[in-house]
């Protein structure tokens, strides 16, 4: 049976659990601090391609050629930009099938909004992006239906990402699909 060295078995049990702990924390913290110190945040790398307040059709994502990673490459996208700091935003985008989305986020990646395409609801949609009621100073207002076609949607931040995610069902539903999310706009509009 081999015998350990002489300084391991000097070693206390309190010190090794002391050291597990202390690893244990210097690992939780630094995995918390990377967001905040990391150089590049995906809100960043977009808001260098895409333009502000304007849909844009991304190309079928290929292997080294995504605007984001881990975008899964069975869906093609379409992604606005948005900066509501002087006007709101009014979204249309038709949800042709199941499995569409239309989802709203912060530039830190948080997601506020989410609507899916069912079966009983397909078409297109209108929602119009308004500032948050605290950042106007009004009461908290969350999703409301304005008509039967528009809803409004509180946006916690000043600036976020509109995503239409259309999945493909194969090659054959691809122009479709390019065609329905080429309909999806991004419009600024004066507030009232």
């Amino acid at each position: 049976m081999p015998t350990l060295p002489k300084w391991l078995s000097e070693v206390g049990w309190r010190t090794v659990i002391g050291a597990l702990l202390l690893g244990g924390i210097i690992h939780i913290t630094a995995t918390l601090a990377v967001p905040l110190v990391s150089s590049g945040p995906a809100f960043t790398k977009l808001r260098d391609t895409l333009p502000a307040n304007r849909m844009v059709v991304l190309p079928p994502l290929a292997p080294g050629k995504q605007p984001l990673p881990y975008l899964p490459p069975d869906a093609l996208y379409a992604m606005c930009r948005y900066d509501i700091s002087v006007d709101s935003l009014t979204v249309t985008a038709a949800m042709a099938h199941a499995g569409w989305t239309l989802s709203l986020h912060t530039p830190q990646g948080d997601n506020f909004y989410v609507m899916p395409a069912q079966e009983s609801r397909r078409g297109d949609i209108s929602l119009t992006v308004v500032p948050s009621a605290e950042r106007l100073g009004e009461f908290a207002t969350t999703p409301r239906r304005v008509s039967a076609q528009e809803t409004l949607v509180a946006s916690p931040s000043w600036e976020g990402l509109v995503v239409v995610r259309a999945p493909l069902k194969g090659l054959a539903w691809r122009a479709e699909a390019e065609t329905a999310l080429r309909r999806a706009t991004c419009t600024p509009v004066k507030r009232q």
